[in-house]
């Protein structure tokens, strides 16, 4: 589990290998539209950093040219800026050849001589292409947001089934990559590819065996290779993990008294989870920072609304950084009339291990007695769960 919630965003896309099977020279060579007398740089990725290995300047006709020497595989980066650039798998003894349009390198080059190379441009120009949906899908929602209460609701049921369709096609994508591709490293970049900065591809529970099926099938062939290992170790983690999380979540089952929970709210007060007894109470986690979260606080609002005079109330906890993102985040999304408690410690908080949370958001609804009745209720579904046990 550390694997994942330590290494940055560029270093799960793109993870740098080394083995000591063989060596070579290789020759990366190209010709570049609209990059006459550019400077371009080639680096090579590491687990944490990246290493500058040389740039050159382009030619008046776009011709460049590196010559390096290499004992084992590696990921290379071929960069104008760290917006724009190329990710190549690189293999001793190879000759490659990149073309392109250097405005729009990262989405617009073609590459021959390097058949690992080619399987790095597929994977990213599929996750660029979902992106960009995902993208066009927020501005259509953006731009719809007027009208009547119920039109809004129809709205955001209709952009989450299209947020779905969407994540779930790229997700079929990326499960065919890796079975067509085990053997290659370009299938460690298909493991950890993400969709925004909170939502994996692939859920590394319900997709385990794809994680299994990658680190088996590369150290048959790399035994000794650092990252190889590395997947290892991290595999080795997440089984720990489900096994913890099977053996624990006896208290999390439906029907479970919810583990207590005691943190101070905005203006420094106590205020325990079990004080609420007697109440149905959906206990939420979320995060100023968390896009998802935002999405679903308009739904909790109207939830409140509608079932407050009935008996519901919501505990808001919070696993914000900083206070001031925290009491943001409250005010402008209109949270304000129900309670609200943070340790602001990211997800060192103390509520992390206690419900096992993997994501956010995330919530669980209680009785009266405090016991679980449902989890994980989104959109729609929170306020048709409460009409049944209310109503």
């Amino acid at each position: 589990m550390k694997f994942i919630q330590v290494l940055t965003i560029t270093t799960l896309f793109f993870v740098a290998v080394s083995c000591g099977n063989k060596s070579g020279d290789i020759e990366i060579s190209g010709k570049l539209e609209n990059a006459a007398g550019k400077m371009i740089y080639l680096l090579e990725m590491g687990s944490f950093d990246i290493t500058p290995i040389d740039s050159v300047k382009i030619s008046d006709k776009g011709h460049f040219q590196f010559d390096w020497k290499i004992e084992n595989p590696r990921f290379l980066v071929l960069r104008e800026t760290s917006a724009n650039q190329v990710v190549l798998l690189v293999q001793p003894g190879e000759k490659i050849t990149i073309t392109g349009d250097l405005v729009n390198l990262r989405n617009n080059y073609r590459v021959e001589g390097s058949e690992d190379s080619e399987l790095v441009r597929l994977l990213n120009a599929s996750m660029q292409k979902t992106i960009n949906k995902l993208d066009s899908l927020s501005s259509y929602y953006q731009a719809n947001l007027g009208g009547t209460e119920e039109e809004i609701d129809s709205l955001r049921t209709k952009v989450r089934l299209e947020f779905e369709k969407i994540a779930n096609a790229q997700r079929e994508f990326t499960i065919d990559f890796i079975s067509r591709n085990t053997a290659s490293l370009a299938s460690l970049m298909a493991l950890y590819q993400q969709v925004d900065p909170t939502t994996m591809v692939l859920n590394h529970e319900e997709d385990f065996k794809y994680y299994i099926l990658v680190d088996s099938v590369l150290m048959s062939i790399y035994p000794d290779l650092d990252y190889a290992i590395t997947l290892n170790e991290n595999v080795r983690d997440m089984k720990d993990a489900i096994r913890a999380r099977d053996i624990g979540i006896s208290s999390l089952n439906t029907g479970a008294v919810a583990p207590d929970i005691e943190l101070q709210s905005p203006d420094g007060k106590i205020i325990k989870l079990s004080d609420l007894r007697g109440q149905y109470v959906l206990l939420d986690f979320w995060a100023a920072w968390c896009g998802p979260c935002r999405h679903e606080n308009p739904y909790l609002v109207d939830a409140y609304e509608k079932f407050n005079n009935k008996g519901f109330t919501i505990y808001q906890v919070s696993l914000d950084r900083t206070r001031e993102a925290w009491l943001k985040g409250i005010e402008d999304d209109k949270l304000g009339k129900w309670h609200h408690v943070s340790d602001l410690k990211f997800w060192n908080s103390v509520v992390v291990p206690l419900y096992q949370i993997e994501g956010i958001p995330a919530n669980f609804l209680l009785d009266k007695e405090g016991r679980i009745i449902a989890r994980n209720l989104r959109g729609l579904a929170l306020g048709a769960k409460l009409a049944e046990v209310l109503e």
